[in-house]
């Protein structure tokens, strides 16, 4: 990867990250609004939970957009939709691609619920 790549990559990165924790205030904000209470939001260790289930999410999504260039998926396309799309190695760079954001997203997301878990 060059420079640019690596910029690109890590611009995406805090920008996924910074959404989610926007979601996860908002989502804290409306339990607190719900009397839950700040207390109560963090003796139940919410955010642990969140930033676990986050990762899990990004792993998924990761994984389904790498298996969908491999070749057994567009096989798969090409034989059961009769689709006219050919498999390529561009094809299965790309999705790799693709696919390498949301893992390194569920790498950072797995350390930051480490964190959160040993800091509550």
């Amino acid at each position: 990867m060059n420079s640019t790549e690596w910029k690109s990559l890590a611009v995406w990165q805090i920008k996924a990250n910074v959404g989610l924790w926007i979601a996860n205030g908002l989502l804290s904000a409306a339990l607190w609004l719900a009397n839950i209470g700040f207390l109560g939001i963090m003796n139940s260790e919410f955010f642990t939970k969140i930033t676990f289930i986050e990762t899990g999410v990004a792993l998924i999504v990761g994984g389904v957009i790498a298996f969908s260039g491999s070749v057994s998926a567009s096989k798969s396309k090409e034989f059961i939709f009769k689709s006219e799309d050919r498999w390529s190695m561009e094809r299965l760079r790309s999705s790799e691609k693709i696919a390498n954001k949301f893992l390194v997203l569920a790498l950072i997301l797995f350390i930051e619920s480490l964190i959160i878990s040993f800091l509550s």
